[in-house]
């Protein structure tokens, strides 16, 4: 079995760094789901774009999105066998317009003393997020750490390409101290590696880092 492990995002890093990281991901996720909704709310026609998956529009992975939270492991796994359907019949009979202002009431939800997320709710905010990035310049910001804790679960659970590539090499975020994978390194951008990943995207480019200036003529 892979040593996962030594993948962790904070795993090179000095443990006094970890002090501030817990296992609730309930903040994280309501600041996604704010921006999301800010968006949403400043660009409705975004509701009908495509995301990276070109048959699915925004407003069918936002509805997507409703379902998964909170949801627990057996419910999605049904629902991924096709047992359940997708959305849940509550969330798919909300009105377009109503979208919105349910992200935001499922945001303040979290900030609840007893509401917990998951990392399979950080996962699907953080992978629409970053989709709305890459797809429509949304500009929502993701902490690069959150795309290194998404990297790594995703990583667990690719699919056989995926899975493929994180075998043969490291994926390694230029952005953030984190890594998944072994072997030679490939370096890129948190989020491509994300959206990779989470089956959005091709294997990302490799990124160099920029070459330093000459001074030398000046």
């Amino acid at each position: 079995m892979t040593d996962w492990a030594r993948f962790l995002p904070l795993s090179s890093r000095d443990r006094a760094d970890d002090a501030g990281v817990s296992r609730d991901r309930s903040p994280a996720v309501a600041g996604l789901l704010t921006a999301i909704a800010a968006v949403l709310d400043a660009r409705p026609e975004l509701l009908t774009a495509p995301t990276l998956r070109p048959e699915v529009t925004v407003e069918a992975a936002v509805r997507e999105l409703l379902s998964e939270l909170g949801a627990p492991w057996w419910r999605r796994w049904a629902r991924g066998v096709g047992a359940l359907e997708s959305p849940r019949p509550e969330v798919a009979a909300l009105a377009s317009g109503a979208l919105v202002s349910v992200l935001r009431t499922r945001a303040a939800d979290l900030a609840g003393p007893e509401r917990r997320a998951s990392i399979h709710d950080l996962r699907t905010a953080v992978v629409l997020a970053l989709e709305l990035n890459a797809a429509h310049g949304a500009a929502i910001v993701v902490d690069p750490l959150l795309c290194g804790a998404v990297a790594l679960d995703l990583a667990l659970r690719s699919r056989l390409p995926e899975r493929a590539v994180v075998t043969a090499r490291s994926l390694v975020a230029t952005d953030a101290d984190w890594r998944v994978g072994r072997g030679p390194e490939l370096p890129a951008p948190g989020a491509a590696i994300v959206l990779f990943l989470a089956g959005r995207a091709d294997v990302p480019p490799e990124s160099t880092p920029a070459l330093p200036l000459d001074d030398s003529s000046t």
